[in-house]
């Protein structure tokens, strides 16, 4: 019998063994097949219990070998797992750097942006004290002059770029809730694979026999070495364009505060040379004024000489005419027969008409030299009403021009006041938009330090 076979020998069969003679022996035959049939029972269970230690000797040798090989691909894999964790850890690490150093550009952004928003706020509010401050001059001055159009045009660009930086500070706290999210998802991933990297480490110098837990309790996961690496590499990628959406939006924020501020400055100039040559304008007329005024008093003084020599001068004439008047009244009272129109009576009458007439005469200039004086000292009021309001609204134009908000100032909303923010700007956005050459055997990029 070979060392393959596996047949068992019959059993002795005891209930066909021959009958015993009559004294109770059995027949020779019997007792010798009988001792023959245990050897043979023996022989073969011999040769099958060693043909099974053959059989179990070559089956431990079989499974010593499976379990080897085994370990080894068990071991190969854990070490290749760690280097590729390894590299998806530096790859979420510097992903989780450039978050870092994005958030306190983006950080600093928003808070020159609030600075500018509460700025135009506060110049918004004091253009409309300005222009309240102007609409409480004297109603004479009251005039839709240039500068209130310029007050007006300044304050629709104010609103307008208050209105431009609101939006961009939403934008803004968009932005950055979306890199704290980021970020939180990049140092989330990196936890996971700092504890899969121990665990891992860890498997690897584990000994036989430690930490043995039931096969009940054994889960192994579903996810595809693939899709792992994926995520992570998916995540990356995620990171890389928020940043660069992150640095586009911040450079966005900077042409808009230096426009803004451009705008601004032009704005303000214009209006303060508007304020200014309007109180030149108002100082010349105040000027012309005062000399029309100055004019209108000499000629009112020159009118009352002429109103007092024209009273003297018919005072000078009211004597002889009432002397004349009382003569020929007197001598008009002589008998009928002595009314003669003679030489005296003709003489009086030619120097009461004369008298007369210059009288008339003098009190007619008199008449036109009051009526001159009233219209006189109606202008002298109106002048010097003008002169009070032209010294009002001078003084409230000079007003307004020191309630303006200090001058803007171009150089510090230029590109290079935005050093601390847009250091490198270019290059790093060109490094953060692709993968770098360099790559471990899994195929994970790893960005260049």
């Amino acid at each position: 019998m070979g060392r393959g076979g596996s047949s068992a020998l019959p059993p002795i069969e005891v209930g066909h063994r021959p009958p015993r003679t009559p004294n109770g022996h059995r027949p020779p035959s019997d007792w010798y097949s009988e001792s023959r049939k245990h050897i043979l029972l023996a022989t073969g269970t011999r040769t099958l219990s060693d043909t099974m230690r053959y059989q179990t000797t070559m089956e431990i040798g079989k499974s010593l070998h499976r379990t080897e090989r085994g370990e080894s691909k068990v071991d190969s894999a854990l070490k290749s797992k760690i280097t590729t964790t390894k590299d998806l850890k530096e790859l979420l690490e510097g992903a989780l750097h450039m978050i870092d150093k994005e958030l306190e550009k983006m950080e600093l952004t928003k808070e020159r942006l609030d600075e500018e928003t509460n700025s135009c706020n506060r110049h918004l509010q004091q253009n409309e004290e300005r222009r309240l401050h102007r609409q409480t001059r004297p109603t004479r001055e009251m005039v839709h002059d240039y500068p209130y159009k310029l007050f007006e045009a300044q304050a629709i660009f104010l609103h307008n770029s208050y209105t431009k930086y609101e939006e961009k500070r939403k934008e803004a706290f968009d932005t950055l809730n979306k890199l704290n999210a980021t970020r939180q998802a990049l140092a989330d991933d990196l936890n996971d694979k700092n504890s899969a990297l121990d665990l891992d480490m860890k498997c690897i110098g584990l000994a036989p026999g430690e930490g043995e837990a039931p096969l009940s309790q054994l889960l192994f996961s579903k996810q595809q070495p693939f899709n792992w690496s994926s995520n992570t590499k998916g995540t990356v990628m995620e990171a890389q364009l928020l940043q660069a959406e992150t640095a586009q939006l911040r450079r966005q924020i900077a042409r808009l505060i230096q426009s803004m501020k451009k705008g601004e400055k032009q704005q303000h100039d214009l209006v303060q040379m508007a304020l200014d040559r309007n109180i030149a304008a108002i100082s010349r007329l105040r000027d012309d004024l005062h000399l029309q005024l100055q004019q209108v008093e000499e000629e009112i003084n020159q009118a009352l000489k002429t109103k007092a020599e024209l009273e003297h001068a018919i005072q000078e004439k009211i004597t002889p005419l009432n002397l004349t008047k009382q003569r020929y009244l007197t001598r008009s009272q002589r008998p009928n027969r002595e009314m003669v129109n003679d030489e005296v009576e003709h003489a009086l009458k030619m120097q009461y008409d004369s008298l007369n007439r210059i009288v008339t005469e003098l009190q007619r200039k008199l008449d036109q030299v009051n009526a001159t004086l009233a219209s006189l000292f109606a202008h002298k009021a109106e002048l010097e009403d003008n002169i009070a309001d032209k010294e009002k609204n001078y003084d409230m134009d000079k007003q307004c021009i020191a309630m303006a908000p200090s001058r803007p100032a171009t150089p510090d909303c230029s590109p290079d006041a935005f050093t601390s923010i847009f250091d490198h700007e270019n290059e790093h956005l060109l490094s953060t938009l692709q993968y770098p050459r360099k790559s471990n055997s899994a195929g994970v990029a790893i960005p260049s330090k």
